[in-house]
């Protein structure tokens, strides 16, 4: 529940920022900064929270990230101004860097290998209880009380973090370091994983999280106001984590049973299909429920390819998320230069779908033990 409550401005920003960005007075390019700088820097805390988590005590490390993360979202409040939403985004991916890794490997220490998806999915589905409250919630109250208090009252319920962090009651010693001792990882398999990892980062939380609000803008047309547009962004990406919260344990459990290769090729090759579709139709109502289904197929893949990867300890563990965040910190950047090169505002989606495919075909040959 603490990492929940932490990612309640994180979200929000995803479901305001594309639709508001010209009333903030933000270029769309400087959206796409926004959106992804958190996971730029995190291409170098992954490591230093990794290195840290090493020597330093984990209950206080995920608590003091907690509190940090807390104060980025309240950095939001005072002004809209891009180079101090810029640094608070920073600030935050240092913190999501400690939150995400000590949380995960903490959870999924001692966890047998044939349950290693169904229980990340249980975590999967907790924490982004968070997500699904920042951006629909977060929407509808920049909707009905404009950024700035919106902004102030989410900073608020994300203080609520730090206690829940106290009483999770971590283990008073740092992370063991090195390989875990259920496997070790061999170069081709850390290869593939690095593949998969980039491309569910740059396609789910990328492409499709940073250009759906200028897509369902479109569709929804001119006549109909922006505080809809930004709605029902909010509602469909947190449709996401609805599926997270409900299903996630269950389509985790689907790769412990079939494989993660198995699992990963028809996941992809499903979600691309519907990113596919999705950006040739015009019917709002279809692109949001292709959109969903793209999600659900996101929610199994993260479940089983994260609990897979943690099996094997803090550092594989750690390049894999590198890997996911280079990916995500790449999407909305490249999603928004095509729609701003192109003029077609559904080019970040259509890009997701393709490159969804490939990767089901390359893990389909891939030579490995996945």
């Amino acid at each position: 529940m603490a990492t929940a409550f932490s990612l309640l401005g994180d979200q929000a920003l995803y479901s305001v920022l594309p639709v508001y960005f010209e009333e903030l007075g933000l270029a769309p390019i400087e959206v796409g900064l926004i959106l992804s700088v958190n996971r730029w820097i995190r291409l170098i805390t992954n490591h230093f929270a990794y290195r840290m988590a090493e020597r330093f005590r984990s209950d206080l490390l995920f608590v003091g990230a907690l509190l940090l993360g807390s104060l980025t979202t309240a950095m939001y409040v005072f002004t809209s101004l891009f180079t101090v939403l810029l640094a608070a985004r920073l600030i935050w991916g240092l913190a999501w860097s400690f939150i995400r890794h000590i949380g995960v490997l903490e959870v999924m220490r001692d966890v047998p290998a044939d349950v290693s998806g169904r229980t990340m999915g249980v975590y999967n589905g907790i924490s982004r209880l968070g997500s699904v409250t920042g951006l629909f919630g977060g929407a509808l109250l920049v909707d009905l009380v404009g950024f700035s208090a919106a902004l102030f009252a989410i900073a608020c319920a994300s203080l609520l973090a730090i206690p829940m962090g106290l009483k999770a009651r971590l283990p008073d010693r740092p992370l063991p370091s090195g390989q875990s001792t259920k496997g070790f990882m061999v170069t081709t398999d850390a290869r593939i994983y690095a593949v998969i990892g980039f491309a569910l980062g740059a396609v789910g939380p990328g492409l499709v999280a940073a250009t759906l609000g200028a897509v369902l803008a479109d569709r929804l047309g001119v006549t109909v106001s922006a505080v809809s547009a930004a709605t029902l962004t909010g509602a469909i990406l947190a449709a996401r984590y609805v599926l997270d919260s409900l299903a996630a344990p269950w389509l985790g459990g689907l790769s412990d049973r079939y494989g993660v290769r198995t699992s990963v090729v028809a996941f992809t090759s499903f979600g691309g299909m519907a990113l596919l579709v999705a950006a040739g139709v015009d019917n709002v109502y279809l692109v949001a429920i292709l959109t969903i289904l793209f999600f659900g197929a996101g929610t199994a893949l993260q479940a089983g390819v994260t609990g897979a990867v943690s099996q094997h300890g803090s550092g594989p563990f750690r390049n894999f998320n590198t890997s996911m965040d280079f990916g995500a910190a790449s999407g909305p950047l490249v999603g928004w230069w095509l729609l701003d090169a192109l003029g077609f505002d559904a080019a970040g989606i259509a890009l997701g779908g393709g490159m969804y495919l490939m990767l089901a075909l390359f893990v389909a040959v891939a030579r490995s033990r996945l």
